[in-house]
Parts: C-alpha cells; sequence; structure tokens
C-alpha cells in the first residue's frame, strides 16, 4: 500500500499531542474542581461545628453571641457560594471529557500504528481523522469554566514529551 502524504501524517501526529494535553489538562483540572468542592463542604462543615460551639458558649458568656452572629453570616456566604459555583458539576464534564479524550487517543493511536505501517490509505486514514476530530469538538464543547493558561502550558507540555518519548520520535 502506498504511503499516507506527509500532511495526514503530520495531522495526526498533531492530534495525538493535542489530545494527550487535552487528556491531562481535563483530568487536572476535574481534580482541582473536585478538590476545591470537597474543601468548601468540609469548611462549612467545621463552620457549623464552630457556629454551633459558639452559640453554646454564648450561653454563659453573652459577648460571644455576636461572634457566633458573624460566624454566621460568613458560613451564609459560603453556603451561597457552594450553591452558585457549581463545583460538582464542573468537576464531572471536565472528567467525563478527559475520559473521552482518553478513548479517542485510543483511536488515533491506532490510526497512527495503521499509517506506519502502511495499512491505510490516505482517504481512510483522512476519514478516520475528521471522525476523531468532530467528536472531539463535540466533547470540548460542554466545558465551562475558563482556561488556567499555567496549567495549560503544564499539561501541554508534558504530554509532548510523553507523545514523543511514547513513539521515539
Amino acid at each position: 500500500m502506498e504511503p499516507v502524504t506527509d500532511q495526514t501524517r503530520i495531522a495526526v501526529w498533531h492530534a495525538l499531542c493535542d489530545l494527550e494535553w487535552n487528556m491531562r489538562y481535563y483530568g487536572a483540572l476535574a481534580a482541582r474542581f473536585r478538590r476545591r468542592y470537597l474543601a468548601l463542604r468540609f469548611v462549612i462543615l467545621i463552620g457549623l461545628l464552630g457556629e454551633a460551639a459558639t452559640f453554646y458558649a454564648a450561653t454563659m458568656n453573652p459577648w460571644l453571641f455576636y461572634i457566633g452572629a458573624v460566624f454566621g453570616v460568613l458560613l451564609a456566604a459560603l453556603t451561597v457560594w457552594d450553591a452558585l459555583s457549581n463545583y460538582p458539576d464542573d468537576a464531572a464534564i471536565l472528567r467525563v471529557t478527559a475520559f473521552i479524550c482518553s478513548d479517542l487517543m485510543e483511536e488515533t493511536d491506532g490510526l497512527w500504528r495503521s499509517i506506519e505501517s502502511y495499512r491505510i490509505t490516505t482517504p481512510d486514514a483522512e476519514a478516520r481523522l475528521q471522525s476523531i476530530t468532530e467528536r472531539w469538538a463535540r466533547a470540548t464543547r460542554q466545558v465551562r469554566p475558563a482556561v488556567d493558561h499555567r496549567l495549560n502550558r503544564q499539561t501541554a507540555a508534558a504530554a509532548n514529551r510523553e507523545v514523543a518519548s511514547r513513539y521515539a520520535v
């Protein structure tokens, strides 16, 4: 079989690198949102226990009531933040997107191996890459959180190193 064109090979290579990067980035961002969600819930829970202890102590020292009231307002603000932040939904969407990127990366890996072993023609490779790209775009369209540029650079560099070492390029 005739080799796949360089343009298609390069496009598949970039898809491999970008899918690895997206998988890492969305997975790391999902973990961050989950940690924020759990930390916020933990702070609210500990705050409620502290609030209860403060109001109990206020039965003996009335001036503690004012501290408890301020503490209660802070807890109310944290509770409102918890309701509005949407951390669990964002974490779930990011995690699912990372899984989809992982699946698409495996499919792109198979395409790359087919290209490297000359088992696929250029039109078939382009059609498979187009299918992968469309599903990838649908998956990432759901992501709502703003881009974390530092994490983005870190995961992109790690992904490029990983893909280059995996394929010994």
